[in-house]
């Protein structure tokens, strides 16, 4: 995982994600996904090329199931872009980094 991108749990979920200044791509994540670990790439990328306008976060979601709950995540990976604490965009399963850059563009725009 890069130095860009940040772990949040079921406890820092609110103060590093819900109230954070910046927008947060959150990527609800497990181990044993496939689909997860190819997104890592993209991730990491993602968060290097957007930092300063975009903080970016990892959930796992066996760990943190709260939150993920909260949510109703159901499939993974989920993306959740969260502006001002609330959902500006949810993306479910494996994206491209240009479609995910895509949907970023959109949601910060808003």
């Amino acid at each position: 995982m890069s130095e860009a991108v940040i772990s949040v749990s079921d406890d820092s979920f609110d103060p590093e994600v819900l109230q954070a200044a910046l927008p947060v791509l959150v990527d609800f994540w497990a181990e044993w996904c496939g689909p997860c670990r190819m997104m890592a790439k993209v991730i990491d990328k993602v968060a290097q090329d957007y930092q300063g306008r975009l903080i970016v976060a990892k959930l796992n979601v066996d760990q943190h199931r709260a939150v993920a709950n909260k949510y109703g995540i159901r499939s993974i990976p989920t993306l959740i872009i969260f502006k001002d604490g609330n959902i500006q965009e949810q993306m479910i399963g494996a994206l491209s980094e240009a479609k995910l850059k895509q949907k970023l563009d959109a949601a910060l725009q808003k």
